[in-house]
């Protein structure tokens, strides 16, 4: 996708010179409007290659796609990029603020969007973005215990459970630091989003007696580990450990004691898109009820698509770490843009890897 300085600087002279012809390089509406591509950043294993295929098919547009398998990578890629890299950025609310300053996203033009009315308008706004402005839900990703009981025979129900030593080199931990450090300060009577100092000082002791337990931080496919017998017990992502027990009924899900982390992942567009009215069209085929049901069909994520559930049958809708029981979402905490303090955080994180 990146292009030599001196072949970029040879466009921008073909286009100066051809302007009084052409009307320009880049720039005309109806080149827009023509364009067969649109780029997207999401997660991996996040959106099944079947939909991405599906979309081209009935489109003719060709979707490039960068994965992250976090969000602190996806920040990386997004702030280091031209800010005309992408067109769909899949994001977190918590850096709406960074990211709507620094121009990266625009506010949503819904009347583009035929399938909006298909989401949970509950679902619509946020902390960060209260008028439901900048992003569209896409999936909801909570982190649960994912224990394999022909391994481990204690019941665990809390984060201090995680911290039994017979348990060492045996966890699989997202890599999220947001998450991780979040659900540590909640292990310890504190919001996930409090950065105050004796708040991340008891998170990162959480952490630090926690870690001889970690064998490995995975955020692109933690069920492997499960499922290969690498890890018995893990802190993963709810859907991850559903295709788990869906795998091997030995391994069960948790949705841990005390607070729970959990978010929806954003669908924005990039202000300085190339392909912005593709990026439209992709957003709009994701959000069609039949669409969504069959992606939360191969990543059973909490879908906020009122419409797909009618495609969904009971196996996905009685089942309780697939769809978040009212109990539990009545304990969970969201995560806020902190501004400069995510630093510590990642501080934190880089620390347990040293």
């Amino acid at each position: 996708m990146k292009k030599s300085m001196r072949k970029i600087a040879a466009f921008g002279l073909l286009c100066a010179v051809g302007a009084g012809v052409l009307g320009g390089c880049g720039g005309s509406s109806s080149e827009s409007k023509e364009s067969k591509e649109v780029n997207l950043i999401c997660w991996t294993e996040y959106i099944p290659q079947e939909t991405l295929d599906g979309f081209e098919e009935e489109t003719g547009i060709k979707v490039n796609v960068t994965y992250y398998t976090s969000q602190d990578e996806m920040l990386a890629k997004v702030t280091s990029s031209s800010k005309d890299t992408y067109d769909v950025i899949m994001d977190g609310t918590q850096y709406y603020n960074a990211f709507i300053e620094q121009g990266i996203i625009e506010e949503i033009d819904e009347s583009k969007l035929e399938n909006i009315g298909n989401i949970d308008p509950a679902y619509r706004v946020s902390e960060a973005d209260p008028e439901g402005k900048y992003g569209i839900p896409f999936m909801g990703a909570g982190a649960v215990i994912a224990v394999n009981t022909d391994v481990i025979k204690d019941d665990i129900r809390t984060y201090q459970d995680l911290l039994n030593p017979e348990y060492k080199d045996s966890m699989v931990v997202i890599e999220d630091a947001r998450a991780v450090v979040g659900m540590a300060a909640m292990s310890q009577g504190y919001g996930i989003n409090d950065t105050s100092d004796e708040a991340l000082e008891a998170a990162k002791a959480y952490l630090e007696e926690l870690k001889p337990n970690i064998h490995a931080y995975n955020g692109d496919s933690p069920k492997t580990l499960m499922l290969n017998g690498e890890c018995s017990i893990g802190l993963i992502y709810a859907a991850e450990c559903a295709l788990a027990m869906e795998e091997n009924p030995a391994i069960v899900g948790v949705w841990p004691e005390g607070g729970v982390y959990f978010g929806f992942d954003e669908l924005s567009i990039a202000k300085e898109g190339k392909n912005k009215e593709n990026a439209y069209k992709l957003i709009d085929y994701i959000l069609d009820a039949e669409n969504s049901a069959y992606i939360s069909t191969v990543f059973p994520y909490l879908n906020p698509n009122t419409a797909a559930y009618e495609y969904l049958g009971e196996e996905y809708t009685s089942n309780p770490i697939k769809v978040m029981p009212d109990e539990v979402k009545e304990r969970v905490q969201y995560l806020a843009d902190i501004g400069e303090d995510s630093s510590k955080i990642v501080d934190i994180m880089n620390g347990l890897k040293d």
